[in-house]
């Protein structure tokens, strides 16, 4: 028979539950926003394609890569930020995920802000009538293409927040759980 907790151990107890929830919300809002990166980069990517005239263009065409290689990217971080949730344990070691997860969310991040970025200059100059032989409808597609890709970008950059903020404490603790619980691994 285990013997009762004490008045100390019960605290103890109480405060590593608390940690592992604080761990838990902060992967599953990486999750949400990882579930929400790939949406919005998936969509810009599909209204990207969806018109043959505004891809003669080359930002539009940099937009639809750009986008599709995000949403790839999210998919894998969607299935890791998942088994994360599930089982407590990083894919990678930790210290390597922790530091893949952040380049990664970086770079694709500003990769998307570029491609949105180029493709807006091209959509304000479709929206006023700069473009040639680019129907009305393309030009709304090329506009909600760009308003989609900076959605993703957004919802990146808050994930790289959240992935800089566990590697800060990964940094600062030895662990990217809240201090006073250990890693499975």
């Amino acid at each position: 028979m285990a013997s009762p907790l004490r008045n100390g151990d019960q605290s103890a107890a109480v405060a590593a539950g608390g940690r592992r929830k604080e761990s838990r919300r902060l992967g599953a809002l990486l999750l949400v926003l990882r579930v929400a990166a790939l949406c919005f980069s998936l969509a810009a990517a599909v209204f990207a394609a969806t018109d043959g005239s505004v891809l003669r263009l080359a930002p539009f065409r940099f937009l639809l890569a750009a986008n599709a290689i995000v949403a790839v990217y999210s998919v894998f971080e969607v299935a890791a930020a998942t088994w994360e949730v599930a089982k407590g344990a990083t894919l990678l070691p930790e210290a390597l995920q922790l530091w893949f997860d952040f380049g990664h969310d970086q770079g694709f991040g500003y990769m998307a802000l570029a491609a949105a970025a180029a493709a807006a200059r091209e959509a304000a100059l479709c929206g006023g009538g700069q473009e040639r032989n680019i129907s009305s409808t393309a030009c709304l597609q090329g506009d909600i293409a760009v308003g989609l890709g900076f959605a993703a970008f957004a919802f990146l950059a808050l994930a790289a927040l959240a992935t800089g903020f566990r590697l800060v404490r990964f940094l600062a603790t030895g662990s990217r759980l809240p201090a006073g619980t250990s890693s499975p691994y």
